[in-house]
């Protein structure tokens, strides 16, 4: 299972459809912001404060400061961006479904059959005998998928990349 071979088949598509793109650096300036405004606000009430909340405010304050700098640090700083899916506007979330071995000829059919809503309704196992990987948008208006079977302690491909896309333009 190899989910940089997945994403480079996508990054192929013909049109861009899904590109690489860096994640937004809001969230981790948030966590940071917040962080200093608890130090600073345990820094300016400090006489008022009581022990405990002084200490829960530097515990909380640093955590989400550090916490903001490293995402900050690794959104800016990190070699490999996210699937980015241009016409439904979102990032692509990966999933991992795990099947039973005796339901691998029904996860085939429904991967070739671009059936995802029988394939994520279908009974899932807790051992990862057939193992789905997925890229979909929330509302599984794209998603790349594909089926691995667990033989002789290596997964090999059960069926190709499927590429499902039902916001593409349709041809008449």
């Amino acid at each position: 299972m190899d989910k940089i071979k997945i994403c480079e088949a996508m990054y192929a598509l013909p049109g861009g459809v899904v590109v690489r793109r860096r994640k937004s650096l809001v969230i981790p300036v948030v966590l940071l912001a917040v962080g200093v405004a608890l130090l600073v606000l345990n820094s300016v009430y400090n006489a008022a404060l009581t022990n405990n909340l002084r200490s829960a405010l530097v515990f909380i304050g640093a955590s989400l400061a550090l916490t903001g700098i490293i995402l900050g640090a690794a959104r800016c700083f990190g070699s490999t961006g996210a699937p980015y899916y241009q016409a439904g506007r979102c990032y692509l979330g990966y999933d991992e479904l795990y099947f039973d071995r005796s339901e691998s000829g029904a996860v085939a059919d429904s991967i070739a059959a671009s059936n995802v809503s029988r394939l994520l309704t279908m009974p899932r196992a807790q051992v990862p005998a057939v193992t789905v990987c997925m890229y979909r948008t929330p509302d599984n208006g794209f998603v790349a998928m594909q089926a691995f079977e667990y033989v002789d302690l290596e997964y090999r491909p059960l069926t190709g990349l499927q590429i499902v896309d039902r916001k593409a333009p349709q041809a008449a």
